[in-house]
Formats: structure tokens, C-alpha cells, sequence
């Protein structure tokens, strides 16, 4: 089969590799859709010891398609289901994984291979974090439960709950998806951001008020929306030691604070510790999804509550993908559905 490996940064190659057969537990399945993500173009750019694992690795971790063959011991699917496969589960039998914290667990290993014709789907993800589409859900709309998953993960941890108004700093892609998971469950939501562009998507994902840096006014707004207290909760989606502090400082006393766009290892970021403790401000990290949110983000895809279109653009066939990631590395693009 055809399968693109990452070698090294910026090397990227389609390869005739074997087609496996399923060992115990396992499932093969057959491209329908995969999706590019920024994770892999930042991969790609510098590789990513945490996403890839040892090289050469297979590439891509966003897919849906088709059951193709079926491991011994599979009851719970069989050839020509339709599914979507994330790329991490429980390895049953650690500390975290036995207390719903796969995420944490120290061995964790994120699966990749969606960028191939076909993806051979390790046992434990089989057992936990595969899941049947629903008759017409495509393929390119079930392929963003992986994200919108971690985008859920971010809204259930900090407790968001309807009628409460809730600040997303960020108007990227995974900010997109946390606004609209917000206005699923019935919040109020402010986007701060930069470019107008983006920010005007955050406005059609449903954010109902959206505030640029580079225009001001962000604390007026935020304290006419919330009579002077300030939001419920902050979302942070940049990943930057100033918009953390900045997340802080818009959240309300009582409030949370979510911290999910990641920092670099080892930077240090100021904390009013007077605020943390009199004000009782909750601050908490998030990183990537568990079966559950998983299950919740396709749910959520299933019944319409997601505009795709603000985050999908454009469809390349697998052949493609090597030179789409070279013409496109640096740039901020939406993603794209790749086929085979």
C-alpha cells in the first residue's frame, strides 16, 4: 500500500510499504478521509518525539474510513463498518489510564497513520477509542472529532455551564471549535484575537462579541458584558506567557481560568498570587482528549452542532501530500481533506 513517512523534518516521503493483516485485537481500515492538522505542519516544520515516536514514523493522526479486515478477538466490529479512529486510548493498566487519565499516562503513545491507504489501528484504541459513524455523517466532517475532542476536554474540565459568559483568547482553528462546543452547551462567549479575519470566523462560529488587541477596548467590553465582575471562565488558546497572564487578569473572582494553548518547555509566567488566593481564581491545564470527550466531540458532529466549513477547506489526494506540506509549511491555512 501507499503510506507517507516522516524521516526527518521537512522530509516527508510516499512509500509502497506492506499491507498488514491485523494481529489480536486490531482492525485495519481503509482511507476514507483524513485531515491535515497544524499539529503536523508544526511536526513537519521540526518534528514532534511526542506525536511521532521513534523515526521513520507514519504521518497524520486525524482519519475516518473503513473497516477492512478484523483482528482476532474484534466482536465489536466487522468488515465495511464505517468508523472513526482517534489517535490515543487507555493502555488498561496504570495508574492514570484506571483513573479515566489516558492523557497522563507515561506511556503513552500517539498513534499515526492516517495519511496511507490504509491504517493498521493498535488493540487499545480498538477496545476504547474507535466509534461507528452514523448513516450520512461523512467521513471529512467524523475526521474532526479528533480535535473537537480536545476542544471538549477544554470545556468540561473548566466547568462551563450555560448562561455563563466565558472569554476565548485566540481566534485559531482549536479556538474556533472551543467557542462552538461553548455555545453548544449554552454560554456567552467573547473571542479576543488580532486579525480581523479571523476573528469575523469566531463571530460565525457563534461568539457573540469579538475584540481585537490590536483595536483595544477589551476590558470596557468585557465589564459591560459582565457588569463589571469579569467572565465566569477564560479560555486560553495561544500559548503564550502574556496571554496567560492576560487570561488571568480577565476572569472574575471565584472564577477559572483554563490554560490549553501549550508553552514552551520551561517558560515561567508571573502569577498574582494575591489574586490566585483572595480571589479564589482556579487555574487548571489541559492537554489532548480521553475516550469520553472523544465520544462527545462525534456525538456533537453527528448532530449538525459544528460548521465544518469554518475549518475544512480544499481536498488533495494522498499522492499530494508531500508537496502540499512543502508549499504550505509556513503559512496558517485551513484544513484540508486528503484521499486517497
Amino acid at each position: 500500500m501507499k503510506a507517507v513517512i516522516f524521516h526527518a523534518p521537512r522530509r516527508i516521503v510516499l512509500e509502497e510499504v506492506a499491507l498488514r493483516e491485523p494481529g489480536p485485537g486490531e482492525l485495519r481500515v481503509k482511507l476514507g478521509a483524513a485531515l491535515t492538522c497544524g499539529t503536523d505542519f508544526k511536526a513537519y516544520r521540526r518534528g514532534h518525539p511526542v506525536l511521532l515516536g521513534p523515526l521513520p514514523s507514519p504521518f497524520g493522526h486525524e482519519l475516518a474510513g473503513t473497516v477492512d479486515a478484523v483482528g482476532a478477538g474484534v466482536s465489536a466490529f466487522k468488515t465495511g463498518d464505517r468508523v472513526v479512529v482517534a489517535n490515543s486510548a487507555p493502555c488498561d493498566g496504570c495508574y492514570f489510564c484506571d483513573r479515566g487519565q489516558n492523557q497522563l499516562c507515561d506511556r503513552l503513545r500517539l498513534h499515526n497513520g492516517a495519511y496511507a491507504e490504509h491504517d493498521l489501528v493498535p488493540a487499545n484504541i480498538v477496545r476504547h477509542n474507535v466509534w461507528k459513524l452514523p448513516d450520512g455523517l461523512a467521513f471529512e466532517t467524523a475526521a474532526l472529532s479528533e480535535p473537537l475532542a480536545c476542544a471538549v476536554h477544554g470545556v468540561e474540565a473548566t466547568g462551563c455551564a450555560a448562561g455563563e459568559t466565558v472569554a476565548v483568547i485566540g481566534a485559531g482553528p482549536m479556538a474556533l471549535l472551543i467557542v462552538q462546543t461553548l455555545k453548544a452547551k449554552g454560554c456567552r462567549v467573547l473571542v479576543v484575537g488580532r486579525g480581523r479575519e479571523n476573528l469575523e470566523k469566531a463571530r460565525s462560529a457563534g461568539a457573540d462579541e469579538i475584540c481585537s488587541t490590536l483595536e483595544g477596548e477589551i476590558g470596557p467590553r468585557l465589564r459591560r458584558l459582565t457588569d463589571g465582575r469579569g467572565a465566569d471562565a477564560v479560555i486560553e488558546a495561544v500559548g503564550l506567557p502574556e496571554t496567560w497572564q492576560q487570561a488571568m487578569a480577565m476572569t472574575r473572582k471565584g472564577g477559572r481560568v483554563c490554560l490549553y494553548g501549550g508553552c514552551a518547555p520551561g517558560t515561567q509566567v508571573p502569577v498574582d498570587a494575591h489574586r490566585v488566593h483572595y480571589e479564589q481564581l482556579t487555574l487548571l491545564g489541559v492537554f489532548h482528549h480521553t475516550p469520553k470527550y472523544f465520544k462527545q466531540a462525534l456525538d456533537l458532529l453527528a448532530c449538525g452542532k459544528i460548521k465544518t466549513d469554518l475549518l475544512v477547506s480544499g481536498r488533495i489526494r494522498l499522492a499530494d501530500v508531500p508537496a502540499f506540506f512543502e508549499a504550505n509549511a509556513e503559512k496558517s491555512i485551513p484544513k484540508t481533506v486528503v484521499t486517497a
